[in-house]
C-alpha cells in the first residue's frame, strides 16, 4: 500500500501542480519522457472513464454532447507542455486507487512474458511489453501505453480461452457441407469487433463443435443463443488451431 501511495501522491503532484482548471501553467516545461508508472496509471484512467478502449475520438455537433476523447489523446493531453493545443473541453481523468492496482496487475501480468522469453513473441506484443520494462517512458511512446491495459485484458482472455478450447474443444468437428442449414443453441466464446465490416467476428460452441460468424449486435461473451445459418466454409482457427465451420446468412434468437 506504501507503494501504492507514494506513486498516486508523486503522480497527482507532478499532473496538477502545473495545471490550474484543467489546463497547463504557460510555464510549464515540455517533457521528453514521464514515469511508466504514472503513464499506465493514466490510462487505467482513461480505460475506467471511457468504459473501455476508445480508438477514435468522437466529436458531436450539438453542445450538449461532451467530445469523447480517445484513450491515446486522453494520455497523451495529460503530459502536454503546450496549453493552447489542449481542447477547451478536455478534463484530465485523476488515477484511483483502484487505477494502480490495476497497474501493478498489469505489471505483474507483462513480468511473465519477460520469464518466458521475447524470442518467440510476434513483433506487437514485444513492443508492448518493452513500453513498460523501463522505469521511464518517451513521450512519443505515450499512444502505445495508453493501449496497455486493453492489450492486457484481451491477452488474458485469449490465454484462458486459448487454454479452454485446446482442452474442451480439441476434438470439434465440422458441421454439414457448403451451404447446408445449421440450426442449434450455441454459447459465445470469443467477439471481436471489425471497422472495416463494423460487425462483431464470433466464435461459439454448439454441440462441442466450434463454429464462427459476423453480426452487428454485441452479445456477451458466455451468453446462450439460438443460431441459424449457412455453411460457408470449413476451415482452422488460426487462433485455436481446431476445427471450426464458418457460417453466413446468420439469424439469432433468445433462447
Amino acid at each position: 500500500m506504501y507503494t501504492i501511495c507514494t506513486i498516486r501522491q508523486h503522480t497527482e503532484a507532478h499532473m496538477f501542480t502545473e495545471v490550474k482548471n484543467g489546463y497547463k501553467h504557460p510555464d510549464a516545461v515540455p517533457m521528453k519522457s514521464v514515469s511508466t508508472q504514472e503513464a499506465l496509471a493514466v490510462a487505467c484512467a482513461a480505460q475506467r472513464v471511457n468504459g473501455g478502449y476508445i480508438k477514435d475520438t468522437r466529436r458531436f455537433s450539438e453542445p450538449t454532447n461532451k467530445t469523447q476523447f480517445s484513450n491515446k489523446e486522453i494520455v497523451k493531453f495529460a503530459y502536454h507542455g503546450d496549453p493552447t493545443y489542449l481542447p477547451m473541453d478536455f478534463v484530465r481523468p485523476i488515477p484511483t486507487e483502484e487505477d494502480y492496482v490495476q497497474v501493478a496487475e498489469i505489471q505483474k501480468w507483462m513480468r511473465r512474458y519477460v520469464m518466458l522469453g521475447l524470442a518467440d513473441l510476434d513483433s506487437f506484443k514485444r513492443e508492448m511489453i518493452e513500453s513498460v520494462s523501463r522505469d521511464t517512458v518517451a513521450i512519443n511512446n505515450l499512444g502505445r501505453v495508453a493501449f496497455i491495459p486493453e492489450f492486457v485484458k484481451r491477452d488474458k482472455h485469449e490465454t484462458g480461452l486459448t487454454k479452454e478450447i485446446r482442452i474442451e474443444y480439441r476434438d470439434s468437428q465440422y458441421l454439414g457441407k457448403e451451404k447446408d442449414v445449421v440450426d442449434g443453441v450455441i454459447k459465445i466464446l470469443d467477439k471481436r469487433y471489425s471497422q472495416q465490416w463494423e460487425s462483431y467476428n464470433y466464435v461459439a460452441v454448439i454441440d462441442g463443435n466450434l463454429v464462427s460468424f459476423m453480426n452487428k449486435f454485441p452479445y456477451d461473451v458466455g451468453c446462450m443463443l439460438r443460431v441459424k445459418g449457412k455453411v460457408k466454409a470449413q476451415t482452422k482457427n488460426k487462433l485455436f488451431s481446431a476445427n471450426e465451420t464458418r457460417l453466413n446468412y446468420v439469424k439469432l434468437y433468445k433462447v
